[in-house]
């Protein structure tokens, strides 16, 4: 493949063009994967050059291949069961709830918008049937979309390769997957694929495919990292429309609504941050950021931090008749459930920081523990408990403390480069890539970074930089993924 060198001009021109197509934002620091993605679609349709392939872009017939350059920079990275918090949150207690409350009709409608190649619409799927059997008389529609067509022509094929499974219990694969012997693929069986209807949409220029007040559920997983803040909030506007009171909003464990949109509630369900739609405060709803299906009593004996917030029921236990207004993801987070806990004497974390500074990981791992059972919304608790996880080698339990740390905290520039670095190793480089990329944004943005021990003698800048190249490692590591067999 020739090499291939963008023009400012070239560059600030075809990323307008996919911004106006189909909303996709690419700012300097992903030219390098646009550039990949240009000479891969130059290669293909033979234009001798970027002023001849822009020229086919532009052209009032170039509707296909605008779509394959759309095909071609929206990487379809995805497993069945990703986010096991999430997927634990779905099973025991959202799926649930919402198949109790439409019993009377017993109709459920559910949104996978940007499903990529579709393993999370048949996750999805998959739980509804573990919920209904398929002589239930249910009428269970999962609409899964997406703006690549690539993606949807894989999706409504039905048939993955091993890599998808890597998070895939080996009972659910026996249970829902039939193994096809002549290509090595598993397949969707076709219970669970009867509830999926796949369909090309565009969520920046397209109806979306429910009315108002209609989806029961939408999951919009790591969809808005490619756009901007304003289509970001054109986008949230829609789903809260499209969305019935009571319903859920699923989003990437990277992606927030923090400054972006106040018509949702932010909500914990064990070990998932999610978001609904509650219009007025529901009768009898319990407040949810402590919320466990299976608590002992040891879990349900309240803290001291518990009485101090009066999170106690009539017998003392945590989380029980305690009242749940409607709250926006900002009231949340600033009002009486406070990031950091009230610490009149000594920061509850200063006994994590001393352990891991003499190398005693795994009692910093368990202190950080005792810290955010307290305070679940504390950012800075999760990130030192994933500096502890990652240090004694356990990255996939680091994940996901790494990503609440993120997810309440954009701007900790040091737990995005964590968190990049465990996916880097889990062999997740799409996913990596886009830590890197938020490390090297954010990282300065907290008054403190300039002098954090993180640094290791290194200035800000220069870890940015070190950011934006593993980031460019990382982003060749998938390309070269994608066309491995």
């Amino acid at each position: 493949m020739t090499r291939v060198v963008l023009s400012d001009y070239e560059f600030a021109s075809i990323a307008s063009l996919l911004h106006d197509a189909a909303g996709l934002t690419f700012d300097e620091s992903r030219r390098d994967s646009l550039t990949f993605s240009v000479a891969e679609r130059m290669s293909i349709t033979g234009a001798p050059d970027v002023a001849a392939y822009l020229a086919i872009l532009i052209d009032p017939d170039g509707a296909s291949e605008r779509q394959s350059l759309i095909d071609e920079v929206t990487i379809p990275e995805t497993h069945f069961f990703r986010n096991p918090p999430q997927v634990r949150a779905l099973r025991t207690y959202v799926l649930p709830e919402l198949l109790r409350q439409a019993a009377a009709g017993r109709r459920l409608r559910i949104w996978s918008a940007g499903c990529s190649t579709g393993e999370e619409a048949y996750t999805v799927a998959i739980l509804i049937r573990e919920l209904l059997p398929p002589n239930a008389d249910w009428d269970v529609k999962v609409i899964a979309t997406d703006v690549s067509k690539r993606a949807l022509a894989t999706a409504s094929a039905a048939h993955y390769a091993e890599r998808s499974f890597v998070m895939t219990d080996p009972l659910d694969l026996a249970r829902w997957f039939v193994l096809d012997t002549e290509t090595g693929s598993w397949v969707v069986r076709d219970e669970v694929r009867e509830l999926v209807e796949f369909r090309h949409h565009n969520l920046v220029t397209d109806q979306p495919p429910f009315e108002l007040d209609q989806a029961d559920l939408i999951l919009c997983r790591n969809v808005t990292i490619y756009f901007d803040r304003e289509t970001t909030r054109r986008l949230m506007k829609r789903l809260h429309n499209r969305l019935r009171d009571g319903g859920y909003l699923f989003l990437g464990h990277a992606e927030t609504l923090w400054q972006i949109s106040d018509d949702f509630s932010l909500v914990s369900l064990g070990d998932a941050f999610v978001y609904r739609r509650l219009e007025q405060p529901v009768e009898g709803e319990k407040r949810r950021w402590v919320l466990r299906d299976r608590r002992t009593e040891d879990e349900l004996r309240p803290t001291r931090a518990d009485r101090r917030r009066g999170d106690t029921d009539r017998r003392g236990r945590v989380g029980r008749d305690v009242p749940a207004p409607h709250r926006s993801e900002a009231e949340l987070l600033l009002s009486d459930i406070e990031p950091a806990p009230p610490a009149p004497t000594r920061d509850p974390l200063d006994a994590v920081r001393t352990a891991i500074a003499q190398g005693r990981y795994a009692e910093a791992a368990d202190l950080a523990g005792e810290v955010v059972a307290a305070t679940p919304l504390w950012a800075q608790a999760h990130y030192l408990q994933g500096v502890a996880l990652t240090n004694l080698g356990h990255d996939a339990d680091a994940l996901v403390v790494l990503r609440k740390a993120v997810y309440l905290d954009p701007d900790h520039g040091f737990a995005h480069f964590l968190l990049g670095g465990a996916l880097d190793r889990l062999d997740e480089p799409v996913a990596a890539s886009r830590s890197y990329r938020a490390a090297a944004s954010t990282l300065g943005r907290r008054p403190m970074d300039g002098v954090a021990v993180e640094l290791g003698g290194r200035s800000v800048d220069e870890l940015a930089d070190l950011c934006d190249q593993l980031a460019r490692r990382a982003d060749a590591a998938s390309k070269a993924q994608e066309r491995s067999p």
